[in-house]
């Protein structure tokens, strides 16, 4: 009966979703067509500050944030962020203040309209080819120079132990390459909970509840070369496993 409940909470929640985007799609498509990329910083802050909560509060999902005072909402940063479950794209939004995009996998586009707008906003890049990647790295640098943060999740996909074994998974390098090549403070958001609300080890699978989102202090790269980058992974990790435990 339980996984039952969680698969239509996961139903009402998915057609909520597209139900907010649908409505708000003509919004965006507008704008693109007449103001161009001046459009894409206010469509931003409108997608990180009104749909993707508004989204959230009807899905009955609700995010505490914690550690907000350490941000300087003016500097740009790569952000880093442990990836649990499906909503974490709203939740990750949801957490800062500040603008940023995502780097995300291409096959997004094949979303409707969702991929539209998200091709607008994020980086995204075919992992499985090395031009597709290092034409990603360049233009999250562009983005960088642009004065938005750039957000990546170091695993580079979902994952949940539902046994509390290993909460994270093995982390790519390319973030913290990112950070120490561009001197960007790294700043560090761990989402804890979300993989129970919905966990990708099932199917069809969501429940209402409360994530936390923590912010640590940013860490300094300027003095780092790409020797630094074991330390400063083991260090990240370590930073997200005190609230994930």
């Amino acid at each position: 009966m339980k996984h039952f409940l969680r698969s239509l909470w996961f139903f009402y929640s998915v057609s909520t979703f597209f139900i907010m985007v649908t409505i708000f799609f003509p919004f965006y498509l507008i704008a693109f067509i007449i103001f161009g990329e001046r459009a894409v910083r206010p469509l931003i802050w409108l997608s990180h500050r009104v749909v993707g909560p508004l989204s959230l509060s009807l899905m009955l999902i609700f995010l505490k944030t914690h550690g907000r005072e350490k941000i300087d909402n003016k500097q740009t940063y790569v952000v880093v962020c442990n990836h649990q479950s499906a909503i974490d794209v709203l939740l990750f939004a949801a957490g800062p203040l500040f603008l940023f995009k995502f780097l995300a996998k291409k096959e997004i586009e094949k979303i409707p309209l969702f991929g539209y707008i998200v091709n607008k906003f994020s980086i995204l890049i075919n992992r499985s080819s090395p031009e597709s990647r290092q034409e990603g790295v360049e233009r999250m640098k562009k983005a960088l120079r642009e004065g938005f943060s750039v957000f990546i999740a170091p695993e580079g996909t979902r994952h949940y132990d539902n046994n509390g074994n290993d909460m994270l998974a093995k982390f790519y390098d390319g973030a913290f390459r990112l950070a120490i090549e561009t001197g960007t403070p790294l700043l560090v958001q761990t989402l804890a909970h979300s993989g129970k609300l919905n966990n990708p080890n099932r199917k069809y699978d969501m429940s209402p509840g409360l994530v936390h989102c923590y912010f640590d202090t940013p860490i300094d790269t300027t003095n780092m070369t790409m020797d630094d980058i074991p330390t400063l992974k083991k260090q990240v990790r370590e930073m997200m496993l005190k609230y994930l435990v």
